[in-house]
Formats: structure tokens, sequence, C-alpha cells
């Protein structure tokens, strides 16, 4: 597991309340939990089936996500994933997917009581 990426960079949290009020994130981090628990099984369902164009659909979607909330080591996994997945080289996506399960739990740690 990369720890070059943080779980949870602070740093895009506090910009993201300052554009869209503090009073608001906990609703954002719950609706990003919610996210992440729907494509991270997405992800994993797409792997184990060998489903290539779902992987890509679903790695981006998460990609996107995580990168909004700062979950920075999730959003890198699912990058190279989703490159992966674009250059059609399936399996090593598929490779990529081993121990994002688990980046999934920290991230969702990470992101709860927000």
């Amino acid at each position: 597991m990369d720890k070059t990426y943080p779980i949870r960079d602070e740093v895009v949290i506090q910009s993201l309340s300052n554009e869209v009020g503090e009073e608001t994130i906990p609703f954002l981090i719950e609706q990003f939990r919610a996210d992440l628990r729907t494509h991270l099984a997405g992800v994993l369902n797409a792997a184990r089936v060998r489903d290539g164009t779902e992987l890509e659909r679903e790695s981006h979607t998460l990609k996107s996500v995580s990168g909004t909330f700062g979950a920075l080591r999730l959003q890198e996994r699912m990058r190279l994933i989703n490159e992966a997945c674009r250059r059609e080289n399936h399996e090593h996506a598929i490779e990529l997917v081993i121990g994002v399960d688990a980046i999934g739990a920290l991230t969702m740690e990470a992101y709860q009581d927000s």
C-alpha cells in the first residue's frame, strides 16, 4: 500500500469548507462515505468478474469523489486503475485492485464522525 499519499488531507477538507461553508461539511462527508461504499463495492465487483469497462467507470467515479474530499491515497490508487483500464491493460488494473479494500476501510475510518 502506497503510504506516500495521505488517507485524509486536511488542507483539501479546509479548502472545501471555505468554499461551501463549515456547516455543510458533515452532510457532504456523509454523502462521500455513502459514495465510497457504493463505488468501492463496484470496483471490487468489477475486478472480481473481470469487467474492464465497469472497472474503468467505477474507478473514474471513485477517483473524482476521493479527490474532492482529500482522500488522496484512494484517489491515487483509483487513478492508476483507471489509467490501466483506459490503456486496455485490464489485467494490470485488476492486479492494482488488490489492497483497495484496505485503503477503503482506512478511508472510511478517517472520515467517520467528521
